[in-house]
Parts: C-alpha cells; sequence; structure tokens
C-alpha cells in the first residue's frame, strides 16, 4: 500500500466512523473556542502582514480532531483538505477530496452547517483555490493513477452536489476539464515512470548508514550520495510543481559544486565531453512546440543534473519557465547560471568532443541579454549619453536590445532599418546605422557586424569625423576588433585587427591595458 492510499483510507476511515454511538455527526460546534481558534488561525492567510503564516500542520492536526471527536462540520472538511494539500502535496488533496465525497454522498442530511448557503459558502472557499494548483505547471506523468482518481473524485462529488443543490451548487466542471486535460497531456507523452521513492529510500539508507568522513575517499563517497539524493528530492519538488525555485537552486548548487575551472580542450576549444544525443535534444524540442512544460522542465532537469556542461538546456528550461509566466523560477536560472559563468570566465566557447558548442548562438544571446547583465552591469550594451537627453538612435537601440532574445534579431532590424530610412541628415544616418551594427553584435552575429561597422568606419576616415565624433570613432573601433577576435582569421582581417589594435593603443590605451 503507497503512502497516498494510507493516507486515504485513514481520512476516509475517521469519516465513516459516528462521532458518538448516539448520533453520527455529533454536535454545532460553530460557536465553540475550538472552532473560532481554528478561524482565527485560516485567517493568517488573508493577513496584510507577510510575515505571518498559517500553520498548516496545526490547521490539519485541529481540523482532524473536529471532524473525528466533535462534528461533521463541512467547513472544517474544507479546510482539513487543503490543510492537507499544504502538508502532502497531491496525496493529501486526494485523501481530502475523497473524504468530503463521502460526506457529501452518504450523509449530506446531517451534516453541520444545517442551511445551504453556509455550505455553498465553505465549498466556495476551496475551489478556487484547489483551479489555482491545477494548472499546467503540474507534472503529473509519474502519478498519473492518483490524478485519475483525483479526477473521479471531483466528477463524483460534481454530480452529487448539483443533485443536492440544484443551479445554486458551485462549479467544478472548470475543475474536471483541467484534469482530463492533464491526463490527456500525460497519457500523449507516456514513457517509463520513475521509481522515485525507491531512490530516495535507497540513498538514504547509505546517508544515515555512514557516520563520519576521515579522508578523501569518504568525502567523493559523501559527496556522491548527497548529489544521489539532491537529484532524487529536486524530481520530487518538480513533479509537484514544476517552478518550485527550491529544486532549481539546489541543483544548480550541487551540479557546479565541484567545477572550479574550465575542462581541457584542443586550439579549437574542443573538449573530450560528451553532450546530450542528437535526438534527445530534438524530442525536447518537439515537446516544447507542443506545449508540455512541466514534464519537460523535469526530464530537462535530469539531463542537466547528468550533463553540467549542457547550457543550452539552462536556457530550455528558461524558456519554458517564460512558458508558464514563473518569474521568481526565472530569476532564480538566470542568477544561478551567471555566478557560475563569472567563477569560470571563458567557458561558454567550448565545445563538445563532437563540435557541438557548450552554448549555441541563441545561448549565447541569452546569456548576455538575460543571464551576466546579474554579474557584469551592462553599461557597454546600452547606448549612453551624457547630456542625460538621449537621442533617438539609442532610445530605440536600448529597446531592442531589452526585446532580442523575445522577438529576435531580424525583428530589431526591421525596425532600426525603418527609422534609418527616415533619417533627416547624414549625422542621424550614420547613428542609426550604427545603431544596426551595434545589434548585430550584441546578437553574436560577429559577421555581419564587421560589415556594417567596416563601412562605418570608412566613412569617418574619409570625412576625418575621429576629430568631431570622438567617441563613436572610439566606439566603432573598439566593436570591430571585437568582432575580429571573435570570427576566423584569415590573412586580410589579421592585417586589419592590427591596424585596428595600434589605433586602440593611440587612441584608447586604458582599453587595450584592460585587454591584456
Amino acid at each position: 500500500m503507497t503512502h497516498s492510499d494510507t493516507l486515504s483510507e485513514h481520512y476516509l476511515r475517521i469519516v465513516q466512523c459516528p462521532v458518538s454511538a448516539g448520533s453520527y455527526s455529533g454536535n454545532d460546534i460553530r460557536f465553540s473556542e475550538e472552532f473560532e481558534a481554528l478561524e482565527t488561525r485560516l485567517n493568517a492567510e488573508q493577513s496584510i502582514l507577510r510575515s505571518v503564516n498559517v500553520d498548516w500542520l496545526k490547521v490539519r492536526e485541529e481540523s482532524e480532531r473536529i471532524l473525528r471527536d466533535q462534528s461533521r462540520d463541512l467547513r472544517v472538511a474544507c479546510w482539513l483538505t487543503w490543510a492537507l494539500y499544504k502538508d502532502e502535496a497531491f496525496p493529501g488533496l486526494l485523501a481530502g477530496i475523497g473524504m468530503l465525497r463521502y460526506l457529501c454522498e452518504h450523509h449530506w442530511p446531517e451534516l453541520y452547517p444545517a442551511k445551504h448557503r453556509t455550505r455553498i459558502a465553505a465549498l466556495a472557499w476551496i475551489l478556487p483555490r484547489l483551479e489555482k494548483i491545477l494548472i499546467d505547471e503540474v507534472s503529473i506523468k509519474q502519478q498519473v493513477t492518483l490524478f485519475q482518481l483525483l479526477s473521479e473524485h471531483f466528477e463524483a462529488l460534481d454530480e452529487v452536489l448539483r443533485r443536492h443543490l440544484g443551479e445554486e451548487a458551485p462549479l467544478i466542471l472548470p475543475i474536471r476539464r483541467q484534469l482530463v486535460r492533464m491526463l490527456q497531456a500525460a497519457s500523449q507523452n507516456e514513457c517509463k515512470p520513475m521509481t522515485i521513492a525507491a531512490q530516495v529510500k535507497e540513498v538514504a539508507t547509505q546517508l544515515f548508514s555512514h557516520s563520519s568522513v576521515d579522508n578523501d575517499k569518504d568525502a567523493r563517497k559523501a559527496l556522491g550520495t548527497q548529489q544521489d539524493i539532491t537529484q532524487s528530492l529536486c524530481v520530487w519538488w518538480l513533479k509537484q510543481k514544476a517552478t518550485d525555485v527550491r529544486a532549481l537552486r539546489l541543483n544548480r548548487t550541487v551540479l557546479w559544486l565541484m567545477i572550479d575551472a574550465a575542462p581541457a580542450c584542443n586550439a579549437e576549444r574542443i573538449t573530450s565531453l560528451r553532450g546530450l544525443s542528437v535526438d534527445r535534444v530534438s524530442d525536447y524540442k518537439l515537446r516544447f512546440e507542443k506545449g508540455t512544460y512541466a514534464d519537460l522542465i523535469v526530464d530537462m532537469e535530469l539531463s542537466i543534473a547528468r550533463s553540467p556542461y549542457w547550457f543550452d538546456g539552462q536556457r530550455m528550461v528558461w524558456e519554458s519557465l517564460q512558458a508558464l509566466d514563473a518569474e521568481l523560477s526565472m530569476r532564480e536560472v538566470e542568477i544561478q547560471f551567471a555566478l557560475f559563468l563569472q567563477r569560470i570566465p571563458g567557458i561558454v566557447e567550448l565545445r563538445f568532443h563532437d563540435g557541438v558548442p557548450f552554448a549555441d548562438d541563441a545561448t549565447q544571446g541569452w546569456i548576455s541579454t538575460y543571464v551576466m547583465p546579474h554579474v557584469i552591469p551592462a553599461q557597454s550594451d546600452l547606448a549612453q549619453d551624457n547630456t542625460g537627453d538621449q537621442p533617438a538612435w539609442n532610445i530605440v537601440l536600448n529597446e531592442m536590445i531589452q526585446r532580442l532574445h523575445k522577438d529576435g534579431l531580424k525583428s530589431a532590424i526591421k525596425e532600426l532599418a525603418r527609422h534609418l530610412s527616415s533619417a533627416k541628415s547624414e549625422r542621424e544616418r550614420f547613428f542609426w546605422q550604427f545603431s544596426i551594427a551595434r545589434i548585430c553584435h550584441r546578437a553574436k552575429k560577429y559577421e555581419l557586424a564587421r560589415v556594417q561597422l567596416e563601412l562605418l568606419d570608412q566613412q569617418l576616415e574619409r570625412r576625418g569625423l575621429e576629430c568631431w565624433e570622438p567617441e563613436a570613432f572610439l566606439e566603432v573601433s573598439r566593436l570591430l576588433y571585437s568582432c575580429h577576435e571573435k570570427i576566423p582569421p584569415d590573412r586580410v582581417s589579421r592585417v586589419t585587427k592590427d591596424e585596428l589594435y595600434r589605433r586602440l593603443c593611440q587612441y584608447d590605451f586604458e582599453a587595450v591595458l584592460n585587454k591584456t
């Protein structure tokens, strides 16, 4: 018998037995001290003081005691159901809904409160809360049986309430439909279930059987055990809520804990490490397009735990979280990744043994736009103007940089080109063209940026504007030099790069020193 079965049986047994020998439902305890104390605890949930938290374990214990020993009150049963979810997640919810179903099916006339209006209010308290937790970010792939039973309970509860309350019955249909959608999505993406409970039990046995760490061997063994149990724990958390910040934080903390330096590589930056198979990555992309984000996050987090240098996975998890509108979880992925990249500079440029990059172009753009700004100020990326009044090209460029990852490079260039075509002077045309070059550089399209920057550089030299537009002259030179550092060198580019280096030594020696 599973923990979920035991939980459901326990609470069903409580409501099956009468409160006393002479009365199944006991007494109305609405004005009792116990009921008022329980109501006071629950009122903390609506408190304006954010530091006040509901003690759901206490609510569970007190509600259970009232239902067992004093009164079969529908309000208390609803409170207990929600407390069970808070303490036991979906196994607890299954037990609570099963209990409510039994009470309404078999003892409706005997329940408290007596008035239908008050009973409807009790159900109206819990149903909106249930709608908020039964959402697409819940992964049910490994607990399908539980959700099938939950769906059956809601269907039966809906029928019995409509039978007793008619048109006044609270609306359960949206919850039923959502459960059906979740179960259908799980059946379409069915795969071999994982025995998480067995993994946790085995690892926990190993963890607690080892009393001390006395040498390097013990330390490595203890770390491996911690990593195993962490992986199982994170999977469990993500199964309950795919946007759980704790799981995302813990997985990354343990993942990169022992990495202190970039892996060895050859001159082409190719390492001996193996990444994910092409088929696995293709499957993830297909599932993302289908919108199965919750299950996808669970599986991708497992792949990330086994392949710490698969940086595309970090971006794909972030995009899945974005699709679920999980802002806090997105920030957690960004910050953890930023701290790792700051600690191991240059690691994103490396490649797996087959030449596949640790981070493809899309991931590199995502890192620049969303990840690294957490640890490196993006002053060089956003156009600045010392006068305080930014010109139009700087304002539009900054907007395009912020939207680059979401809308793509083509959209950004189209917008900048629209402004370029309506420029009223050669100076305006120059700076709109410069903005296009900058957005190309930002998007890691270095060859495109190089072509644009070389044309602008020639324009500046031809007209002798390095004295009249010194900031633009230096910025063009810096970005052009950066492009030559990024693209594969040939004889011509080496000569150009040397010329740019000498120019920077003359006009911006401090920047050259910072590079060396």
